[in-house]
């Protein structure tokens, strides 16, 4: 629905600027004050457009209250919406922000600016929180819904058409006196009828789904129920034949209902994919964001006399790392997102490596460690999430496969990208392995790891703890590629 689409782009809109607000950089010769002043601006426009949404929500609830049995469950999900907003407080929260940035010397208070991050984030929290709530129960879960009603009245006309087979092999094969198949036969009508009734609080789009085999299931039972004044009158034969043609119309009714499931199927699979891409292509320009700034940042660390990290520079890489936690926040929902679905199992592994390197660049940017290895890892996860891109929007263009949507008259889910892809996949992360190999092996000599005890302070004590820890990291990233590419080497195709 337009109004909610329209909703929901709002609050992704304030959250973007909410998060800007903070972090955009400076240009010209802006100073430091001139930029909180600025911002405060910002954040004050924010607030006026995000009351005016309020309202907006408010008046669109209202509306939606007064419609369909379907728009009043849209205006169930924007009450809760500003239900939330009033729990949260979400409105003080710009307040919160803004007294901070307007308080006199904001710019040289480190403790005003701390909390202004803080408040800052918590915005950006509950934002994304309402958004959360809005798109929770709209098309996704919808889809689900109906994949699982499709099933079950699949299920139903399933089980009808194959107890009337039996019945016709009982009936022709004259073993029993017609008559007493009259009550089986009774009984099988009825079921077949049953499956025309509408569920309770059914919606339009259940009734619609009844409709496209309503004709054919008529048939049937105006067919059941012939057979069942031919097996009365005792003329077995004759019944058999309606019986007979009576299958065939439950045939052709399943036939109808496994061409909606097929749809269904391919529909939820293109918003799976269009989400999923939609996730890649946010986190793609984040972390590019991060590499380019932990780029320039390693260059002018290399510039310095000792080389060696300044507090302006610490400060710089520990905003880097908060950049980077939020994508790695982003991470770690989609890699939820795949490992619900089964057929991505190459997807979850490519997901679980890119999580793992985006937690370790914020580890690493913590530190201000902002050197070769620490650049590499960036780049490896900016190609990666190039790769899942590509394979994403390939997906996307390809039509369901018939040959993989069935399987001994089952309807199975297709697999979110193809086999090919899947190999591409495996490549690109095993030739990434090799290269983080050979780069952790030029850049920490030695036959063995670098050993704790001979650290010489604490700072390098934990330094190369995490050395360790990340070549422990890519032994076991190999075991299990090793294990994705044993599973896909079972799938059909590899032994076409």
């Amino acid at each position: 629905m337009k109004p909610m689409r329209r909703v929901v782009a709002f609050v992704l809109m304030a959250t973007l600027l909410a998060g800007y607000a903070i972090s955009a950089d400076t240009k010209g010769k802006a100073t430091s004050k001139d930029i909180i002043e600025d911002t405060a601006t910002r954040q004050a426009q924010m607030k006026r457009a995000f009351e005016a949404f309020r309202t907006k929500l408010a008046v669109l609830a209202g509306r939606l209250d007064n419609g369909s049995p379907a728009e009043k469950k849209k205006a169930e999900s924007l009450k809760k919406a500003l239900k939330m907003i009033g729990e949260l407080g979400t409105a003080g929260r710009f307040d919160s922000v803004i007294t901070g940035l307007t308080k006199k010397n904001a710019d040289e208070n480190l403790d005003v600016l701390g909390q202004i991050v803080k408040d800052n984030k918590d915005l950006r929290q509950d934002l994304q929180k309402i958004i959360a709530l809005l798109m929770d129960g709209d098309n996704a879960k919808k889809m689900a819904e109906r994949k699982e009603r499709l099933k079950a009245l699949l299920e139903q006309l399933k089980e009808a058409r194959n107890g009337q087979e039996r019945l016709q092999a009982r009936t022709e094969m004259g073993k029993q006196d017609p008559k007493e198949l009259v009550k089986p036969q009774d009984k099988l009508t009825e079921q077949t009828k049953a499956t025309l009734d509408p569920k309770e609080n059914a919606d339009e789009q259940a009734i619609q789904e009844i409709e496209a085999i309503k004709k054919p299931v008529e048939e049937a039972v105006k067919n059941q129920k012939e057979s069942s004044k031919q097996l009365a009158g005792g003329k077995g034969k004759m019944s058999g034949e309606s019986q007979g043609k009576a299958i065939s119309k439950l045939d052709e009714a399943i036939k109808k209902l496994e061409e909606l499931l097929k749809q269904q199927r391919e529909e939820e699979r293109q918003q799976k994919l269009a989400d999923l891409l939609a996730r890649c292509r946010r986190m793609l320009a984040a972390q590019t964001e991060v590499r380019d700034a932990t780029e320039k940042l390693d260059k002018e660390i290399q510039k310095t006399r000792d080389k060696k990290p300044t507090l302006i520079h610490a400060g710089r890489s520990t905003k880097m790392a908060d950049q980077q936690l939020g994508i790695v926040r982003e991470a770690e929902a989609t890699l939820k997102l795949i490992k619900a679905e089964d057929t991505a199992v190459v997807f979850a592994e490519v997901f679980e490596q890119v999580h793992k390197d985006m937690d370790i660049i914020h580890s690493r940017l913590e530190r201000t460690d902002v050197g070769i290895v620490t650049l590499t890892t960036e780049n490896d996860v900016i190609a990666t999430l190039q790769d899942i891109i590509k394979a994403l929007e390939r997906a996307m263009q390809e039509p369901e496969d018939a040959e993989a949507a069935r399987g001994q008259g089952q309807q199975k889910d297709q697999k979110l990208v193809n086999f090919l892809q899947q190999l591409k996949m495996i490549l690109a992360m095993q030739r990434r392995i090799n290269t983080r190999t050979t780069l952790y092996g030029k850049t920490y000599t030695g036959e063995q790891a670098p050993v704790v005890e001979i650290a010489k302070d604490e700072k390098e004590k934990q330094h190369l703890a995490t050395i360790r820890k990340e070549l422990a990291d890519l032994a076991g990233r190999q075991e299990r590629l090793s294990k994705v590419t044993r599973e896909v080497s079972k799938q059909p195709e590899a032994n076409q």
